[in-house]
């Protein structure tokens, strides 16, 4: 789908595209600069940005710790553990919507993707590659190819996978008998239960390329595709005319399943945005996970990206999905990594846990070597207290514990009172933590 400058500035986001060294070629009314969380989309040598609504700073400077923890633990590792953690710190910066990162070949993408498989499954993995050709973003190219891999062995029975590239394009191919399993996702977090493919896409999106569901690929196999090198535009977007989607990109097909031709469909969501953003032409109306707005020619219709909030939770979930990646992280590495994702969980609205006190302590005790604690660890005989990890984060702030009977604190040292991670649990006036 090829838009003019003229189509670009009726998009019914706000967003611009933008050239190599970073003119604005052309944009809409609403855009004002990218702003943090931005989402960039590559269509061919220059790039789409959307700008998203942005998350806290104290989300956002939590969230580029923890990023850069995991980073910081796969500069700490060799072999394959420093494979596997590479690919879970490209990937997460990629869903928190950073840039994904430097280039690579084909063959780091093999090497990384076997790494992964090889962590997340029981697969046997088998390699054909050709010449080395440059990827952008060789960790999150990998990941992707991972997920496939999970896939065909959660869905579909497989034992073992075969990795095959040519030029750019990269198979996951298995052995079949049955027809290809039907996989559904969505781009979006709230139209969607799992994290896997639903990131494979998005993924895909950043770094210029497409997947493709299981196809019959000869002799009983099947295979799954990363195309990458494509370079056309990935936000799922659509025109509208007299009812019916006119144009649109390949995404816009697999998000909602309407491709051109289609009718928009007698009191569906998509005619109601449709009706919406008809009666106010040239405004941009949001409503069911689309923004629309009327041009001259077309009604447009996105589905928008994420904002940066619910990106931050997709970290923590990717975080979750992928923990087999991360399994061989040493300490302190672990639990500053496992520290600040609950800290960022809890100021994003989840219960931070507690730990029984036995347990509490003999996890306190075995970390006490490695973390910076002012004081000794508390003789405490309350019922629990909250996640240890979280202590060993917020222990170089602190000046000591406090106990006054079945309860528990931190205190805090004053310097350190406007800390990120300190502010998630610090109540406001207050110059302790409570703990449990």
């Amino acid at each position: 789908m090829n838009l003019s400058l003229a189509e670009i500035a009726e998009l019914p986001l706000a967003a611009a595209l933008i050239d190599a060294a970073g003119t604005v070629i052309a944009r809409t009314p609403e855009w004002d600069g990218p702003g943090p969380g931005a989402v960039s989309y590559p269509v061919r040598s220059v790039r789409l940005v959307v700008r998203t609504q942005p998350a806290s700073a104290q989300c956002d400077e939590l969230l580029t710790r923890l990023l850069d923890a995991v980073e910081s633990a796969a500069r700490g590792l060799g072999g394959t553990q420093a494979q596997r953690v590479r690919i879970l710190g490209g990937s997460l910066r990629l869903v928190a919507g950073r840039e994904p990162g430097g280039w690579g070949t084909t063959d780091d993408v093999i090497e990384l993707a076997r790494a992964g498989i090889t962590a997340r499954t029981a697969l046997a993995v088998d390699a054909v590659a050709g010449d080395a050709r440059p990827v952008l973003g060789p960790e999150v190219a990998a990941l992707v190819l991972v997920q496939l891999a999970v896939n065909a062995e959660r869905h579909d029975g497989a034992t073992a996978v075969r990795l095959e590239v040519d030029r750019t394009t990269f198979q996951v191919v298995w052995r079949h008998t049955g027809a290809a399993p039907r996989i559904t996702t969505a781009r979006r977090r709230a139209e969607r239960d799992r994290w896997g493919l639903g990131f494979a896409r998005i993924a895909a999106d950043a770094i210029g390329g497409t997947v493709y569901p299981p196809r019959a690929a000869g002799g009983g196999a099947l295979a799954a595709t990363l195309e990458l090198g494509i370079r056309r535009l990935a936000l799922p977007l659509a025109a509208l005319r007299d009812g019916r989607v006119a144009r649109a990109t390949r995404s816009w097909d697999e998000e909602t399943g309407l491709a051109p031709g289609r009718p928009t469909g007698v009191g569906s969501k998509l005619a109601t945005i449709e009706a919406a953003a008809a009666s106010v032409p040239g405004r941009i109306v949001v409503d069911g996970g689309f923004s629309a707005r009327a041009g001259l020619r077309s009604l447009w219709v996105a589905v928008p990206p994420d904002d940066a909030t619910v990106r931050a939770r997709e970290v923590i979930t990717g975080l979750i999905h992928e923990r087999a990646l991360s399994d061989h992280i040493d300490e302190p590495a672990r639990s500053n990594i496992g520290g600040l994702a609950l800290l960022l969980a809890t100021l994003l609205g989840e219960p931070m846990p507690r730990v029984p006190i036995a347990a509490w302590s003999r996890r306190l005790h075995e970390l006490r070597p490695i973390m910076a604690m002012a004081g000794g660890i508390p003789d405490f005989d309350g019922v629990g207290a909250i996640d240890p990890q979280v202590v060993a984060v917020l222990a170089p702030s602190g000046a000591g514990f406090e106990i006054d009977g079945d309860r528990l604190w931190l205190r805090v040292r004053e310097e350190c009172r406007d800390d990120a991670a300190v502010r998630v649990l610090l109540r406001p006036g207050e110059n302790r933590i409570p703990l449990g």
